[in-house]
């Protein structure tokens, strides 16, 4: 990987940061990839292949709009993603089996608030456009949205299992933001002490 760095820098006549930056973003799209590939084949040997597929597209669209909690090392990364997914897919499905319309309705009502309330939840070092109000706005809309035509679609087909899953990822979701806010505030107090 070394070497085609020092060619792409060469060639884009890119800076040290530029290219750390570069590495930064390849090594971290290999560990999606893998992680991708690791939970799609513990899915498929439980036959969830079609819940995988719909509850991870709609976490990478909460995800993109409202950011999320992050962790340092690519174990715990896969721990959190695999705990995530497999509580959506096989086990609160489970344990609160086909959640009637209107509870499941009220709750994605409330998430969506939440969301809008507190979102997104990014890095503003890393994610520099949220500097602007206006962006931030364009995301708590594009959440808002998304939220909102998924309670349409709930109301619709409450009763599958597909609906059920996805709810409990947008629980879930917003489980994650109100941590990465517990999160940001506890780092706060402790600087102050």
């Amino acid at each position: 990987m070394e070497a085609a760095l020092d060619r792409i820098q060469l060639e884009y006549n890119l800076s040290d940061r530029e290219r750390k930056l570069l590495q930064f973003s390849f090594i971290g799209l290999i560990y999606d990839v893998t992680k991708l590939i690791m939970l799609f084949i513990f899915f498929a040997c439980i036959h969830q292949v079609a819940a995988f597929a719909f509850c991870i597209s709609l976490l990478v669209v909460l995800r993109t709009n409202q950011g999320g909690l992050h962790l340092k090392h690519y174990t715990t990364c896969f721990i959190f993603s695999f705990l995530y997914l497999f509580l959506s897919i096989c086990v609160l499905p489970m344990l609160f089996p086909e959640v009637s319309q209107p509870v499941g309705l009220c709750i994605l009502f409330i998430c969506m608030l939440i969301n809008y309330m507190i979102g997104p939840q990014k890095n503003i070092k890393i994610y520099t456009e949220l500097k602007n109000p206006k962006n931030v706005l364009k995301s708590k809309i594009s959440s808002f949205v998304v939220c909102t035509i998924y309670m349409i679609v709930f109301f619709i087909f409450s009763n599958t299992l597909l609906m059920q899953q996805g709810m409990w990822i947008i629980v879930l979701h917003t489980m994650q933001i109100v941590m990465v806010i517990i999160k940001k505030y506890s780092r706060k107090e402790n600087k102050k002490c």
